[in-house]
């Protein structure tokens, strides 16, 4: 989706990278978990990590105790299927666990078939919210099996690191503390888990866009670290603006050539799945992305709109992988534009040509940018005929024919 240099969510292709050891957060991570005791018996859940790292620390510090579990559990399909990738030997010995599609395996569903007393190691998430969310998730698991004990060892870059981290923890904790620093990085160790703590609840929020020329409220939910947590996308609404319009008129969707199937490419929180859902009730909807924070919010927001039916699902995928060619009349793609701070305008290629594999020939890519960004061409040269369908100081709506 269009967006701020500094949340960008990862939507890129990724390959399971060579083991390069450690960074400095998970190290941080790690001396803090060694200075907890990570050695006693108990099962580690490892959430959200970038490297492989702690995956391998966990897998090392238990390995003395036969029946210990480590489950690697991650919101990015791509990073997951690196993770099952390198550590293929320890999961077929049943040692670990990495949750990875075609289905989504909730955190607190993942971390409830992890019995017993749990050690969390993960990254902190940027958003204050993410972080609570994660961190009830993990709580109700393990009331849920009957246990009590929980402990979050959650480390991040001390310059993204404030005190509302601490707050959030300390809603579910009764201990919360900072570990030593290495270098620019600090880990929060949170102990003692509390009888009682507020159950996970995903963000709410709404917005008002107009459906086959009707105003129409769409609730919307936001999950865990989800782009833009419940909010509306400005970009989005300026897709839907235009894509509304040109169905009210009649451009697509025609009665002797009605829209058999339709996907939101990078769903979010669901706002376009839901507006095709509610636009197009004969039409076959999928909502697809590859983060598992992203399928969850779009299945609540579907859910709280009464939207919820056969022909219309949402999918843990990496671009449309699980699509046939050819398979669809109409892609709505709102992609990232950054990769951390920098500006990269070749994330989209890869979600452009998976936009016109699974497009049939006449078939419709609605695809929204950053206005200062130049992609008329290259969506020209990669799907088919362009036109532009809306524009504002943000953000620009292309409509291009396969």
């Amino acid at each position: 989706m269009p967006q701020t240099p500094d949340a960008a969510p990862d939507h890129t292709p990724q390959t399971a990278p060579a083991p390069q050891g450690p960074d400095q957060t998970d190290r941080v991570i790690i001396a803090a978990a060694e200075e907890l005791g990570i050695g006693c018996p108990c099962d580690v859940v490892v959430v959200d990590d970038a490297t492989g790292e702690l995956t391998a620390f966990a897998l090392d510090a238990v390995a003395d105790h036969a029946d210990a579990v480590v489950l690697s559990w991650t919101s990015s399909l791509t990073r997951a299927a690196a993770l099952q990738e390198r550590f293929a030997e320890q999961i077929d010995a049943g040692r670990l666990r990495v949750p990875a599609g075609p289905g989504v395996t909730p955190l607190e569903q993942a971390a409830a078939e992890v019995e017993g007393h749990l050690m969390v190691l993960m990254r902190l998430p940027k958003a204050v919210h993410a972080l609570e969310d994660r961190a009830r998730r993990l709580a109700e698991a393990v009331r849920g099996s009957g246990q009590n004990g929980l402990e979050i060892v959650a480390g991040g870059r001390v310059k993204h690191m404030t005190r509302a981290q601490n707050e959030a923890l300390g809603t579910l904790f009764d201990e919360v503390r900072a570990s030593r620093g290495i270098g620019k990085s600090r880990a929060l160790i949170a102990t003692d888990l509390r009888e009682q703590a507020t159950a996970p609840a995903a963000a709410e929020s709404s917005a008002l866009l107009t459906v086959r020329g009707e105003p129409r409220e769409l609730a919307l939910r936001g999950i865990g670290a989800v782009f833009g947590g419940a909010g509306a996308d400005a970009g989005s609404l300026l897709l839907l603006d235009a894509l509304d319009r040109a169905l009210t008129a009649g451009e697509l969707g025609a009665p002797e050539a009605p829209l058999r199937a339709a996907a939101d490419l990078g769903c979010g929180n669901g706002l376009m799945t839901a507006y095709l859902a509610a636009a197009l009730p004969e039409t076959s909807v999928l909502g697809s992305d590859v983060d598992a924070d992203a399928v969850g919010s779009t299945r609540e927001t579907l859910a709280a709109n009464d939207l919820t039916r056969e022909n219309v699902q949402v999918s843990w995928d990496d671009a449309l992988s699980g699509l046939d060619a050819e398979s669809l009349d109409l892609v709505l793609l709102n992609p990232p534009f950054h990769d951390g701070t920098t500006v990269d305008a070749t994330l989209v290629q890869g979600l452009l040509d998976s936009a016109a594999r699974v497009l049939r020939p006449g078939g419709q890519l609605w695809f929204v940018h950053n206005s200062h960004l130049r992609y008329r061409t290259e969506v020209e040269r990669r799907v088919g005929d362009v036109e532009q369908r809306a524009r504002d100081r943000r953000f620009t709506v292309l409509r291009a024919i396969r």
